[in-house]
């Protein structure tokens, strides 16, 4: 099975996070009707919980579109054959940095509106935040690695 390139397995993820995006950014804009039709349907009128889910799914919605946004942009790196490159690594930089105010906000929710879910999320998001820190390094001595042998050839 090919993985690399358009036809492979990573061609296909690309075409999956570009739908999911192009939903993200439609769901996005339908935020004012989508959380009042769901707070209707859990029996609560809209007020001051309202406009409260509504900032908080803002925010966290922007910046989960920024971190979809960048994993596309990697992707297509991927798809090129040509992974290692500064772009990717200021892109894993950029999904940290999403990571931790998406948990930032998370944390700010459990004081509102806690649930086990929001306790979880805290945790995948922080992790996530690591990880892709921990992986631009790799990715960035990659990156000097790579530039070094190119000069020697």
């Amino acid at each position: 099975m090919l993985i690399l390139g358009e036809k492979g397995l990573s061609g296909l993820v690309k075409r999956l996070l570009d739908l999911l995006f192009l939903g993200g950014i439609g769901l996005f804009l339908s935020l004012p009707w989508s959380v009042k039709w769901y707070m209707s349907l859990l029996f609560y009128r809209p007020g001051e919980k309202y406009w409260f889910l509504l900032f908080f799914l803002y925010v966290t919605g922007f910046f989960a579109l920024q971190i979809v946004y960048e994993i596309r942009q990697i992707f297509k790196t991927l798809n090129r054959r040509n992974p290692f490159k500064m772009d990717n690594v200021k892109s894993l930089n950029r999904i940290a940095t999403a990571s931790f105010l998406i948990s930032i906000a998370y944390i700010v929710k459990i004081i509102f509106f806690n649930s086990f879910m929001t306790i979880i999320l805290v945790m995948v998001f922080i992790i996530t935040g690591f990880f892709s820190v921990i992986l631009a390094e790799v990715f960035r001595q990659a990156v000097i690695v790579k530039e070094e042998n190119d000069l020697t050839i």
